[in-house]
Order: C-alpha cells, then sequence, then structure tokens
C-alpha cells in the first residue's frame, strides 16, 4: 500500500505541475483571443499557405473554426481539471466515492465529445480550405482522445459495480 501511494504522489505532483504551468495559463489567454479576434480581425490575419496557394481572406470561417477549436481546448482543460479533483480523493483513501465515478463518467463524455468535434472540425478545414475531401482511417490523435474518452467510461462503470459489491459485502457482515 505504501509503494502505491508514492506512485500516487508522484502522479499527483506531475499532474498539478502540468496544471499550474499549462492549464492555468492558458485559460485567460484562450478567453482573451476568443474575444479580442471579434474587436481586432487583424489578430487572425496569419499568412496562411496551402498547395502553394496563399489565403489572405478567410473572414468569418476562421473566426468560427478558432472558437470551436477554443471550445475544444476549454473542454480538455476541464477534463485535466476533474482528473485532479480525483486524485485528491483517492489521495483520502475514497476510491470507491460517487465524485470519482461521476467523474470519470463526465471525463469520458467530454472527451468522446471532443474527439469527435476536433475531427469533424479539421475535417471540414480541410475541406473548406484544401477543397480536399479526405477521410483517414489510421491512427489520429482525436482516434486516441475518443479511445481514451471510453476508456474512462469503462473505468467509471467498473467503480460502480465496485462500489456495489463493496456495499453489499458490507451489509453482509
Amino acid at each position: 500500500m505504501r509503494f502505491v501511494m508514492r506512485k500516487l504522489i508522484i502522479l499527483k505532483s506531475l499532474v498539478d505541475f502540468i496544471w499550474i504551468v499549462t492549464c492555468i495559463p492558458l485559460i485567460p489567454i484562450l478567453l482573451f483571443v476568443s474575444v479580442y479576434m471579434f474587436i481586432e480581425p487583424s489578430i487572425l490575419e496569419i499568412p496562411l499557405k496551402i498547395n502553394e496557394n496563399n489565403i489572405k481572406e478567410l473572414g468569418l470561417s476562421i473566426k468560427m473554426s478558432t472558437l470551436v477549436l477554443v471550445a475544444i481546448i476549454l473542454i480538455s482543460i476541464y477534463c485535466f481539471y476533474l482528473f485532479r479533483k480525483t486524485l485528491r480523493h483517492f489521495q483520502k483513501r475514497n476510491p470507491f466515492s460517487d465524485v470519482i465515478i461521476d467523474s470519470y463518467k463526465k471525463i469520458g463524455n467530454l472527451l468522446v465529445f471532443s474527439g469527435i468535434a476536433a475531427s469533424v472540425l479539421f475535417f471540414i478545414f480541410k475541406l473548406l480550405f484544401e477543397s480536399k475531401f479526405e477521410v483517414h482511417l489510421g491512427f489520429s490523435p482525436y482516434l486516441f482522445i475518443v479511445c481514451l474518452g471510453l476508456f474512462f467510461m469503462v473505468l467509471s462503470e467498473v467503480f460502480k459495480v465496485a462500489k456495489a459489491a463493496k456495499d453489499e459485502n458490507q451489509l453482509t457482515i
């Protein structure tokens, strides 16, 4: 048990480090960019070169794509926050809490949604800006995110069954 707690402390420390260094600064930056791009559209005037063609005027479609991408990133940050919260419950030695079960289910649903949304976004981006109709059936990061979301959903169900077995076991003693 002591060895498991050391691993948990290391994991929680790494997750906290990533949270402090990456996620906390990223939230205000993303919110600022998502509002500022409507106030000053020149922020999105990055020279975009696709297939040797320079695209200068992207208009509303690039703004909407940026907003969807910001939303996907914020959903991912929220999933990371929920994961941090579940690690705190594990440190309190309360692994079968309803908070953990609900958090894992929520993380799973959000990750599946964000993985599908990101793959649809980049499919539409290729279709609109590169005029290519491409469907990749191989390994992609979006497929990995969907798989991770499904894993968290399964984990939620496993913890729910384990909690029911634990409660039933306590009643029989």
